[in-house]
Formats: structure tokens, sequence, C-alpha cells
């Protein structure tokens, strides 16, 4: 039996229970939220997170936000709300965001050529590439030739992606761009901003130091102590072999969380992440809230561009781009229309469903190896009840 004591302030249930301490889960649920914590505790008992968090903005307000289990494998340090957590193509998201925003100021248009902003990428098959080809994966550029040690270079990988020829011709069907999508979308950002900033300075000032939250495009050395390193899951970690154990090194190499790679290496919480698509969707009631762009622009960063029943041509099944971001209406159905956010390798994802006034993020640090899944089953019955929920107007 679970023994808790509740102390309702501002609606919100404070925990302070045995089992959950053993897990070290923190944090706060709205009244009526409480189930999202025994979900949550429960991928602790079975073994599925070492640490983790999660995070739910419904109706403008912040309504989940729990933190918990271990720094690292030695189960020494808590995962606790100071925790960084490399969130991979989750990082995506953000980017569109980013570009979003120019477009709201007249600095980019969707609908013009990359060559307008960016000319020497007119080359090589490129020329009539356009940007909503590059944000939505359809430019034909989904590798790179570089060793992963030149990732930290981006005027060197901006230079190879001017000269490669694409696998198709921009613009015909679509492939995921998984490590390339970052450096096409952030250069056009650096191309039109007039302050002329790295991409990573552009999310701080005009991203996420509006919105009081983290996300960081190339870390600051003094924050590295913050990141928890990423861990495989337990049932593939005896299987996994040297070179593939050698990608887990990568991943948590100081050098490249302080590089700037968008296309994969940020770093950020699950909170702030469910408030980051809580203010690109202008559903933050409190104090602290700025909307980060207006509902015309959101509408046009969130529309679908790609073909009914196109298959992606990278990974050969089905999938929706907008610009930039991941539609997730298949997915999820019990949300509505226009779901809409960007899941990374690992499990990690930040999602919003417009229509139902909701926002969602998960970041963890045991993650799943599998590319082909787009919810992460350790979320799944939580999104299952959550949507529940709100269907039902129990909130």
């Amino acid at each position: 039996m679970i023994y808790s004591i509740s102390i309702l302030i501002v609606s919100f249930t404070v925990i302070f229970c045995n089992d959950f301490a053993d897990y070290n889960i923190v944090g706060t649920t709205a009244h009526g939220w409480e189930f999202v914590r025994d979900l949550f505790l429960e991928n602790f008992i079975k073994e599925k997170d070492l640490g983790a968090s999660i995070a739910v903005y419904y109706q403008g307000n912040p309504v989940v936000d729990l933190i918990g289990g271990w720094f690292d494998e030695t189960q020494i340090k808590p995962y606790d709300n100071n925790t960084l957590q490399l969130v991979f193509s989750t990082t995506k998201g953000i980017v569109a965001m980013a570009v979003a925003i120019c477009v709201q100021r007249g600095l980019l248009d969707y609908s013009a050529l990359v060559t307008k902003y960016w000319p020497e990428y007119g080359q090589n098959g490129k020329e009539n590439t356009t940007v909503a080809d590059i944000l939505s994966h359809r430019a034909g550029l989904p590798y790179v030739l570089s060793p992963v040690d030149q990732y930290t270079n981006w005027t060197a990988m901006i230079h190879e992606l001017e000269e490669q020829q694409p696998l198709w011709v921009p613009g015909t069907t679509h492939g995921y761009h998984s490590t390339t999508y970052g450096w096409l979308a952030g250069e056009l950002v650096r191309r039109v901003d007039p302050k002329k900033r790295s991409f990573g300075q552009f999310v701080k000032d005009e991203i996420t130091t509006p919105t009081q939250t983290e996300f960081h495009i190339g870390l600051p050395p003094d924050m590295q102590d913050r990141v928890s390193p990423v861990v495989p899951q337990l049932d593939i970690k005896n299987i996994l072999n040297e070179s593939m154990l050698t990608y887990f090194e990568i991943w948590n190499d100081p050098k490249i969380h302080q590089a700037e790679i968008p296309n994969a290496i940020g770093m950020s919480t699950a909170w702030s992440i469910a408030r980051l698509y809580a203010a690109f969707i202008g559903n933050i009631k409190n104090k602290f809230g700025q909307r980060l762009i207006e509902d015309e622009f959101m509408r046009r960063a969130i529309k679908s561009n790609t073909p009914a029943n196109e298959i992606d041509l990278v990974f050969q099944y089905y999938s929706v781009f907008a610009m930039g971001f991941h539609r997730y209406d298949y997915a999820l159905p019990a949300y509505g229309v226009d779901v809409f956010g960007h899941h990374g390798a690992g499990g990690s994802i930040g999602f919003a469903a417009p229509s139902k006034n909701l926002t969602f993020a998960y970041v963890m640090n045991r993650i799943q190896t599998n590319p082909a899944i787009i919810i992460d089953p350790r979320m799944q019955l939580m999104l299952d009840q959550i949507a529940a929920r709100i269907n039902s107007q129990f909130f």
C-alpha cells in the first residue's frame, strides 16, 4: 500500500511518499493529474527508466512537472531539477521554432528559393530547392560524409552541404534528414539574422530567454557537469557490439555537447520543452509567459508539406512533416488535429495539441535504439490516459 501525504498549494499536489522517495521522484501534479506520477513511478519500478523527467501544460497552466531516478548508472547522484538531458532530434522542433520566428519577421519565406538567402547553396542540382523543401525533409541531402569529429566545425559542414549533389530531385519526395536538417535550417537563420549571431545564440536570445526556459544548442562548458550521460536500455545493453557502444561515447562527449549541432545535440529538461511548445501555441497564462509567435504564423509552420500516403524514402515508413515539425495526427489521433512537435532517438519527445490546449514533454537518460519507434512505450499509457480524461472533460 502506498502511503502519501498531499499538500495542496495553488491546486498542486506536492509529493511526499515513501515509494516515490525510493526512486527520487519529486515535483508537482495538479489535482486530478496524480495518475501521471503513478505511471511515471511504474517506469522506474520496471527499470524502464534510470533518470527522467516529464512535464505537461494544459489550458495554459503547468499541471505536471516531475523528475526522478538517478543521474547515471552509479545511482549515487539523483536526477533532479538541475539536470540537463541530451534530447537528440527533439532538438529539431526548437530549430523549427527559430525558423518560424524568422518567417514572422519577414526575414524568411517558406516558398522562396534557398538561394535567395544562401546563394552558395545553389549548385549541383540544388538550384530550385525551397526553404520548405529543407524544412520538410524534401531537400535530398539526408546524409553527410564527414567524420563525426568534423561535426563541431559549422563552417566545414555548411561548405560540404553546399557542394553535395542531392540524392533525389528536391521537392519530389521526402526522406528524414537526421544528420543534416539542423545545419541546413540553422544556416538559413544565420544568413538572415540582422545581428549575425550563431544559431545557438539566436535560440538563446529569441526563444529561451523570453520564455525563461533552458534549451542549449552549444552547451556552455561550465554547465557540462549538469548533463546526465545517456545509457542503453537494460534489455539491449548486453547485445550491443563494440562499434555500437562507441556511439554512446560520442553522444556523451563534452566536445560534441559544446558544439552547435542542431540536428540532434540539444540539452534541455522536460519542463522547458513543454513550456516552449506552450509558448509557441500561445498557451501560457502566468505573468512570465510570452507568446513566441502569432497564430497565423504558427498555423503556417505546422501545416503539412507531405503528400497523402507518401512513404519516407530513407526509413521506408509513413511520416508527415510540416515546416520542421513532425506531424503526429496519425500517431496521436486522440489529441485532435494539427498535433505537432518532434521526437528524438532514445525516446524523448516534445509536442503540442493546439485543439486540446495541451503540450507534453518527456526526456530520459536510459535510451531505446529503435529509430522506427515514434511514441516510446514508456509514455504511451500516460498519453492514452491523458487523452481519455481531457476528451471526457474530466478536468
